[in-house]
């Protein structure tokens, strides 16, 4: 599912009129705090009518319970994401996402907001 349902009630989604897709779209940075995580994520324009320019959102992530995540060297490729999901699950929310390269990885978590990452 590249449209995801579980960000239709975020202020990103409301402002742009429907949830943006993440297919082919960056994975920039992953930030782990305490019991949240933020994924820094550029979605790009040519497959998100909605949007004028590419554009750089951030996907964060509440009251995480369990995090996996294996890559190869980030410092030499962009970790392109291939597939992201979400599933609701008995435990919360299960984030998925695949790299084209075929990497994986998944967050547990239990709410979910989306916003645009301020370029001025």
């Amino acid at each position: 599912m590249y449209q995801l349902d579980a960000t239709k009630s975020t202020q990103l989604a409301k402002k742009l009129g429907g949830p943006p897709v993440f297919h082919d779209g960056f994975l920039r940075r992953i930030i782990l705090e305490k019991e949240r995580a933020v994924l820094e994520i550029e979605i790009l324009s040519d497959v998100n009518p909605r949007l004028e320019k590419d554009t750089v959102v951030k996907l964060i992530l509440f009251e995480v319970g369990a995090f996996s995540f294996a890559a190869k060297d980030f410092s030499k490729e962009r970790f392109v994401i291939h597939d992201l999901e979400f599933r609701r699950e008995d435990e919360g929310i299960r984030l998925c996402f695949e790299s084209a390269r075929g990497e994986k990885g998944e967050i547990v978590f239990q709410a979910i907001e989306l916003e645009e990452v301020d370029r001025t």
